[in-house]
């Protein structure tokens, strides 16, 4: 018994080394391996190499299926290249400078669009069924859409200087309808005169799709593909209201995009029906109630009847700065600049005074909301709780935070409360704490400004960033800490670039950057109850902008928001809630390699020598198998532990 007991430690002892290993599996392409993605809803990993396209399975490791764009969509020739650079002039910007991905997953679907020859194609990724392929059409695609309600899909592009809109049955493969929305226009002659947050994206109601193309607006029948009306302005963005008679309508004007109206239409002539738009720096809060919609901006908000646009209440809410509005139990609590309000559906006032919630009215907000009958503020600078009914601070001092320093939160439903990380410091936050709380735990982090993850487990919490690992108990003693070191040269920090993108909010950023680059939402609420019955994005984030306002104050961000928002094809850290993939340089041979570490326990699971600096990869989260390209080669890491 003890000859196997110290077998057994020899052989993990041995193990907890870890020198980087190679593929366990290599799968060799006839010419360098472009993109790779995977299929949440399959699994299929997807790869593109040449004019081929892939599926694996995760199972097997085996091709399941491959598309060969030569034989599918043809060859590209020299004057289809010059066609297609034509097109691209008459095209939107967005299309024009952004870097599209090649292979790109359909949320939510089993679908993966490639784009391959200059042609867009449609896979199904659990057979490698091709159900649409613009190869079989004239036209250029530019913007694709997948509608969820009918398995279909919008398409728009330009032909013979026209701008096209075309609807797909996935099922069938069959055209359903092709319309031509207008003509084709010059993306730089038209960012002189309508610039920013406009959108080709499509709005679809029971019988229209409300469709945009660099502002213009048209309203096509969803059945037939009839035109019904083009609307006489540019838009950035349209919602239709929950009563199907009118549009909410947003456009930006001026180069900068000072300036932003908001306006509502007739859904059945595209007509303006208020006489005046609301003319605003920014829109930060809609609700639609049937006949009448709540618009908070920049200088305030009201509610204003959809039918003329008139006031239902006599003043707006004072709100100069308004950063941020959330709707709790029928009332509204919002901040404008460094203060927060509580109102209730007709305007009123709750609480006797505004409540002071940062040091500045720049300073971001981590996080607002109500726990229990308490509302609970995480700002840059402050921590406190207020009574939801007298609008009185529990503690008499507010807890002060490091502006400069990542301040991340999470929430222990075990025991009630939000545990709170900032300048190497952990506090608890409860309902039933008299005054503002000391430490629990003091930390030493040698890459603080990198950290932006905190994760709760029944012992404790795990801190990361790119590269770092720690684990601290809810008693304050560190459990763990592992440090990594990045590769390349000193003047290049991979931590630095990354934990960027990690240290956004959860909440909107402080400032007018971070109010631009918020989402605007339109919330449907039910006239009878008072309750949220659905929402729609009506402007998707701006990364840029929200990266500008999160430099005031390190935040952290929902995980799984973090990688839809933010990971990018040459990102080299992963996360889930259990595991962190940090991209290191290996001490003992100077290699870069991938080491996984589990959260629960600090526990080095595996290390993958990877061979360049940007590696492109993707961590199959059910099997925990690493795919990984290089030149020709898709190196396969099974999982070890």
């Amino acid at each position: 018994m003890k000859k196997i007991t110290m077998l057994l430690f020899l052989a993990l002892a041995s193990y907890s080394g870890f020198a980087q290993r190679t593929a366990d599996e290599v799968l060799k392409m006839n010419s360098k391996i472009e993109d790779l993605t995977q299929n949440v809803i399959t699994g299929i990993i997807v790869v593109k190499e040449g004019n081929i396209v892939k599926g694996i399975s995760p199972e097997t490791k085996a091709e399941v299926w491959s598309f060969d764009a030569d034989k599918n969509v043809g060859t590209v020739t020299t004057m289809e290249t010059l066609n297609m650079l034509d097109a691209q002039s008459k095209l939107d910007v967005e299309t024009m400078f952004a870097s599209k991905r090649i292979l790109k997953p359909i949320e939510g679907t089993p679908y993966v669009e490639a784009l391959v020859n200059y042609k867009t194609v449609l896979i199904n990724t659990l057979d490698g069924k091709v159900v649409y392929n613009s190869a079989n059409y004239k036209y250029r695609v530019f913007n694709s859409q997948f509608l969820y309600g009918e398995n279909q899909y919008l398409v728009k592009g330009a032909e013979n200087g026209k701008v096209i809109a075309s609807l797909i049955d996935l099922n069938t493969g069959d055209v359903l309808w092709k319309t031509e929305q207008g003509d084709a226009k010059s993306a730089f002659a038209s960012m002189f005169t309508f610039k920013s947050n406009f959108s080709n994206e499509a709005e679809i109601s029971d019988t229209t799709i409300y469709s945009l193309y660099m502002g213009k607006l048209s309203a096509i029948d969803r059945n037939t593909g009839a035109l019904k009306w083009t609307g006489e302005l540019e838009y950035s963005k349209v919602f239709p209201t929950q009563n199907n008679k009118n549009l909410v309508v947003i456009n930006s004007k001026g180069l900068l995009s000072s300036k932003q109206y908001l306006n509502v239409l007739d859904a059945e002539t595209g007509k303006p029906i208020w006489e005046d738009a609301i003319k605003t720096k920014y829109i930060v809060y809609l609700e639609d109630w049937g006949d009448k919609i709540l618009v908070a901006h920049n200088s305030g908000f009201n509610f204003f009847n959809l039918k003329d646009g008139s006031k239902i209440w006599k003043k707006d809410a004072r709100g100069d700065g308004l950063k941020k509005v959330i709707s709790i139990d029928g009332d509204y609590l919002y901040v404008a600049e460094n203060e927060m309000m509580l109102i209730d559906k007709d305007g009123q006032k709750k609480w006797k005074s505004f409540i002071e919630i940062s040091d500045d009215k720049e300073d971001a907000i981590n996080y607002l909301g109500k726990v229990d009958d308490k509302v609970l503020y995480l700002t840059a600078t402050y921590g406190n709780m207020v009574d939801y009914k007298s609008g009185k601070k529990l503690w008499r001092g507010n807890l002060k935070f490091d502006k400069n320093r990542p301040l991340l939160n999470v929430f222990d439903e075990e025991n009630n409360q939000f545990l709170v990380y900032n300048d190497e410091k952990l506090f608890k936050f409860n309902t039933t704490v008299a005054d503002k709380p000391d430490p629990f735990a003091k930390v030493n982090v040698k890459k603080e400004k990198e950290l932006n993850s905190i994760e709760l487990f029944p012992w404790g919490v795990a801190l990361s960033g790119p590269t770092e690992v720690m684990g601290v108990s809810k008693d304050g003693k560190v459990l763990y800490q592992k440090i990594y070191t990045q590769p390349g040269d000193g003047g290049r920090a991979w931590g630095q670039a990354l934990s960027t993108a990690g240290s956004i909010g959860l909440g909107v950023s402080a400032g007018y950057n971070a109010a631009m680059g918020a989402e605007w939402r339109m919330v449907y609420i039910d006239p009878a109850t008072g309750q949220e019955v659905g929402s729609s994005v009506i402007k998707k984030q701006n990364d840029k902008q929200l990266a500008r306002g999160a430099k005031q104050a390190a935040g952290s961000a929902m995980l799984g928001d973090l990688s839809k928002r933010f990971a990018k094809r040459f990102d080299a850290m992963r996360q889930s809630r259990d595991f962190s993939y940090i991209f290191a340089k290996d001490e003992a041979t100077q290699k870069k390699v991938l080491v996984k570490v589990r959260k629960d326990d600090g526990t080095e699971l595996d290390k993958i020598q990877f061979e360049n600096m940007r590696p492109i990869y993707e961590v199959d989260f059910a099997t925990q198998s690493v795919y990984y390209i290089y030149e020709n080669e898709l190196r396969i890491f099974n999982k070890k532990i």
